[in-house]
């Protein structure tokens, strides 16, 4: 059954320089308090099942999951392990081949389809530091937000349109603003699963979160 967001995420939504973020309807699965992530999403299955079949008439933004262990995201090699084994065990409940789905995830305009639905990722977690969009505010767990692709559709003017490249700017002013600089160039490129893991630094490589033993490195200047 799906919860309110704890405490923690809730200060992060609130936070964030983001306009859309502060107002955007979430659900949350319960707390997951193991060390398997893989075992999280299988847990988190039925949540996002019923989150999505309401999402349209609830306009529902999100469904919000929560690793209270901090190991899930001490480092960005971990974060970037910890999100793989979140979405294959959301894959595995929903009876695709985790393995096969996720080799496709480094492809252009690839989405990752879950009960029906097409969904972004955001991970959220402690290894980030102060001045990045994911910073977690000093908190232990590591969230993974799942937005059904539709809600962004909410948010567009007029709907049915991509987010106006004002907008666009406007939110980077925002980061700006916070100190957070925006990677705008990794936001707007078409490989959609590089933007689930965000890199600790503006300028460092993309993170290929998909790929079994993720080399996470610095771009030298």
């Amino acid at each position: 059954m799906a919860e309110k967001p704890g405490a923690d995420f809730q200060h992060i939504q609130q936070r964030a320089a983001c306009a859309f973020a502060t107002r955007a309807r979430i659900e949350a699965a319960p707390p997951f308090r193991g060390a398997d992530a893989r075992i999280a999403g299988l847990a988190a299955a039925s949540t996002l099942a019923d989150l999505a079949s309401r999402a349209d008439a609830d306009e529902l933004d999100g469904l919000l999951i929560e690793l209270t262990d901090a190991r899930h995201g001490l480092s960005l090699g971990a974060l970037a392990a910890t999100t793989r084994e979140i979405l294959a065990g959301l894959l595995e409940a929903d009876g695709d081949a985790a393995a096969e789905t996720l080799s496709n995830a480094g492809v252009d305009h690839w989405w990752l389809t879950l009960c029906g639905t097409r969904w972004f990722a955001l991970a959220f977690a402690p290894c980030y530091p102060a001045d990045s969009p994911r910073f977690t505010f000093g908190s232990g767990s590591t969230f993974l937000l799942l937005q059904p692709v539709a809600s962004f559709d909410r948010h567009a003017t007029p709907r049915g349109s991509v987010i106006a490249d004002e907008v666009r700017q406007m939110i980077r002013r925002a980061y700006a603003a916070r100190g957070c600089p925006y990677d705008v160039d990794l936001a707007q490129q078409d490989v959609e699963a590089l933007k689930f893991v965000w890199p600790l630094h503006q300028g460092d490589a993309p993170v290929q979160w998909w790929r079994s033993g993720t080399a996470v490195r610095r771009e030298s200047a």
